[in-house]
């Protein structure tokens, strides 16, 4: 283990450690964060085989279907990030967890997590229109609002007035981590959507492209976890085992 987990109080914010810690504690429960991220992606699985993969002919098949399906799956993200920040912790200090208590811990904050899914995600998608830097400064302001939505057990606004509090300060780091982790899984999604396109076809390079999302999830929730436990170590000296007694 990394000092994430010894609450040490310093002032390091490094994102490699991060990046190569989420790795770890992904790694020792990956079957069961798998199990959790499959969750959210059921709604593009379905828009994929039912609706089918935009073509040059066709680039914007059954919109408002879409449009529906991935509305389901960014309130379904939140839920089973929810969850998985759960087990992330859980991991941090020793102790296995289940799926069931995972998905319990998501669903006892369905409406708070819900709430936040609807303003965030439109927070953010106006932010990206508006020449796309607004945009991603919310998405590092509002970064840790999900964990702080969790862990702390506050509302929506609170959680995303907490989240400001907790990375101001370290914005830049937090952007250059989501940069990282973004564009590299963008690539490695892109290669493996090439691969299975050539394989099987386009919805079957879809498809592993929609199971590669699965693992993507499960990072980038351990990754939340882990940012906004570190943020509250920097900041106000609380370590792993005081920040976790909320789930005992």
């Amino acid at each position: 283990m990394t000092n994430y987990s010894q609450g040490t109080g310093s002032g390091e914010f490094n994102i490699g450690a991060l990046i190569s810690e989420s790795f770890a504690v992904l790694h020792r429960a990956l079957p069961r964060f798998l199990a959790l991220g499959l969750i959210p992606i059921v709604p593009l699985i379905i828009s994929t085989l039912v609706i089918g993969v935009p073509t040059p002919e066709n680039p914007f098949p059954n919109v408002s279907a879409i449009v529906v399906l991935m509305l389901i799956y960014i309130a379904l993200l939140f839920i089973i990030q929810g969850g998985m920040i759960y087990g992330a912790f859980n991991e941090l200090r020793g102790q296995n967890f289940s799926v069931g208590d995972a998905l319990s811990k998501g669903l006892s904050r369905f409406l708070p997590l819900l709430g936040l899914s609807i303003l965030v995600g439109l927070g953010i998608a106006v932010g990206l229109m508006l020449l796309i830097v607004p945009g991603l400064w919310l998405i590092c302001m509002l970064y840790a609002a999900v964990a702080v939505c969790v862990v702390e057990q506050r509302g929506v606004t609170d959680s995303m007035s907490r989240s400001g509090e907790l990375t101001s300060g370290f914005r830049w780091q937090i952007l250059g981590l989501v940069l990282i982790v973004g564009i590299a899984g963008w690539i490695v999604a892109i290669i493996i959507e090439y691969i299975g396109g050539g394989l099987g076809g386009p919805i079957f390079g879809a498809l592993l492209g929609n199971l590669f999302q699965v693992y993507l999830t499960a990072l980038g929730s351990v990754l939340t976890a882990l940012v906004y436990y570190r943020l509250r170590s920097i900041k106000e000296g609380i370590d792993i085992d005081r920040l976790a007694d909320v789930f005992d």
